[in-house]
C-alpha cells in the first residue's frame, strides 16, 4: 500500500514528466500493435500465395515470368523497401519468376517497353505512382503491337504519393499495407478486366495514353501551387484556394473546343473498327497465367462505309469558343456506372464563378477520398472525339495527375484496350 501511495505522490509532484512519458508510452504501444497487425496481414496474403506456389507445373512448362518496373524514388525513397517487404514475398511464394527493373530516370520505362516481347515476359507490373503508370501505359501502347497488348496483362502496385487509377480499380479505403498486398495477390490470382484508354495526340504527333483523364483550369493550377505555401503547414491546402480567389479574378481559361457528340450508334461503330478471328476470353485465370495460354490475334478491318460514316461525323462536328474555370475529360463509365454507354465525358465549369464557390469547392476537393474529375453542377456532354486548343500561353494540363504543357490536342477513346489485374469483386 505504501508503494502505491508513494507512486501516486511522485506522479502528482512530477505531472509534466508523467504526462510526457504516458503519451510516449501510449504512442509506442499503438505503433507496436499496428506493426504486429501489418505483419499478420502480410502473413495471410503470403499463405494464400503459397497455395498457388504448390501447384504442380506440367512437364515442358516453366514458371510464369513477371517484369516489375519499380520507381525507387516513390514513397519518399522508401518504395524499394516497402516493395521487398510486402509485395515481393507474395509474388515469390506463388512460384512466379520476378524480374525487378529499378528506374533511374524519367522516360526509362518507355524505352524498356519498346524492346519487350511476349517471349521476355508474361505480365508487366508497375510499382510506383501516377507518373510511372502513365509512362508505362504510354510506352506499352506506342509499340502498336496488338499481339503484345492482348496477351500481356498489366498490374499496378501503389507506391506513389497519389495512385488515382489504383483507387478506381481496388477502392479508396485500403491502408497502404493492404493496398500493396491486394495488388500483389491480384497478380498471383491472375484475374483481369478490360480497361478503356484515352488517347491524346498533339499537333506535333506526340501521343500520350491516359487511364483517368485530363484536366485544365484554376483548380488544377491551385493544386500545382500548393507546395509553395508550405509555411502554412496543414492549412496550406485551404490557403491555396483563398489565394486563388484573391488574385487575377476571374481565374478562367479561354479554349477553342470542337467535338463529335457521342450516340449509341456511333460508339457501337467504334467497337466494330476491328474484327477478331476468334472471340477473346472475358478474363484470365491462374491456369492461363501459369501455363502461358495465349489469346488470339485480331485483324484490322476498315470498310468503305466506315470511312463514309467518319466523314459524315466530321461534317457534324460542333465548334465552340468557351470561357471556363475548369475543363475536364474522362471516360463516362469510369466513376458513373449509370452512364448509358461508354464515351468521352467532357465537363465544363462555370464561366462566371463567385469567389466563395471557388473556395468551398477547393476545400471540398481536399476532403475527397474517392476519384472524381470536375465539380457538381458542371455542364457535361458525351463525345466520341474532342479537340482542345487552350488559347492562353503558360497553361498546363494534368493528364493522370502529371503536368503537360497545354498544346492543341486531339482526344479519342480506345475501348477495352488493356488487361489489368484486378480484385475478384471487380472482374468482368
Amino acid at each position: 500500500m505504501a508503494f502505491v501511495v508513494k507512486t501516486a505522490k511522485t506522479l502528482r509532484n512530477h505531472w509534466k514528466k508523467s504526462t510526457f512519458f504516458f503519451v510516449v508510452g501510449a504512442y509506442g504501444i499503438n505503433y507496436a500493435k499496428n506493426r504486429h497487425n501489418d505483419n499478420l496481414l502480410r502473413r495471410k496474403y503470403c499463405e494464400e500465395a503459397q497455395l498457388y506456389g504448390k501447384e504442380k507445373i506440367m512437364l515442358g512448362h516453366r514458371p510464369r515470368r513477371v517484369t516489375v518496373f519499380l520507381n525507387p524514388a516513390a514513397k519518399g525513397g522508401k518504395a524499394r523497401k516497402f516493395f521487398d517487404k510486402t509485395a515481393a514475398p507474395i509474388l515469390y511464394l506463388a512460384g512466379i519468376e520476378v524480374n525487378v527493373v529499378s528506374t533511374e530516370y524519367e522516360g526509362q520505362v518507355k524505352n524498356f517497353m519498346t524492346v519487350l516481347d511476349t517471349k521476355d515476359t508474361d505480365a508487366i507490373v508497375i510499382a510506383g505512382g501516377n507518373g510511372t503508370l502513365l509512362e508505362a501505359v504510354t510506352g506499352f501502347l506506342r509499340k502498336e503491337d496488338r499481339n503484345f497488348a492482348e496477351n500481356i496483362p498489366l498490374g499496378v502496385i501503389p507506391l506513389g504519393s497519389s495512385n488515382s487509377f489504383f483507387k478506381i480499380l481496388f477502392g479508396h479505403d485500403l491502408d497502404e499495407v493492404k493496398a500493396v498486398a491486394e495488388a500483389a495477390i491480384a497478380v498471383v490470382r491472375a484475374i483481369t478486366k478490360k480497361v478503356d484508354v484515352i488517347k491524346l495526340q498533339t499537333t506535333d504527333d506526340k501521343t500520350t495514353f491516359a487511364l483517368t483523364g485530363l484536366e485544365v483550369g484554376a483548380y488544377r493550377d491551385a493544386e500545382d501551387r500548393k507546395t509553395k505555401y508550405w509555411y502554412f503547414g496543414p492549412l496550406k491546402s485551404r490557403w491555396t484556394y483563398v489565394r486563388t480567389a484573391m488574385k487575377q479574378w476571374p481565374p478562367v481559361i479561354n479554349v477553342k473546343l470542337s467535338y463529335i457528340e457521342a450516340t449509341e450508334a456511333n460508339m457501337a461503330f467504334v467497337d466494330a473498327d476491328f474484327v477478331q478471328t476468334q472471340a477473346p476470353r472475358k478474363s484470365w485465370n491462374f491456369v492461363d497465367f501459369l501455363f502461358g495460354r495465349r489469346h488470339t490475334k485480331a485483324l484490322d478491318v476498315k470498310t468503305t462505309s466506315n470511312i463514309e460514316e467518319e466523314n459524315l461525323e466530321e461534317m457534324n462536328r460542333i465548334h465552340q469558343d468557351v470561357s471556363t474555370i475548369e475543363l475536364t475529360v474522362s471516360v463516362s463509365t469510369l466513376v458513373d456506372k449509370d452512364s448509358p454507354f461508354k464515351a468521352l465525358k467532357l465537363s465544363l465549369g462555370p464561366s462566371q464563378p463567385n469567389r466563395l464557390q471557388v473556395i468551398n469547392e477547393g476545400w471540398l476537393r481536399n476532403k475527397r477520398k474517392d476519384f472524381k474529375l470536375g465539380s457538381e453542377g458542371d455542364s457535361t456532354v458525351l463525345a466520341k472525339r474532342i479537340h482542345i486548343d487552350v488559347t492562353e500561353e503558360g497553361k498546363w494540363y494534368n493528364i493522370d495527375g502529371e503536368a503537360y504543357e497545354a498544346k492543341p490536342v486531339d482526344i479519342s477513346l480506345l475501348r477495352n484496350k488493356l488487361n489489368f489485374f484486378c480484385p475478384i469483386s471487380t472482374a468482368t
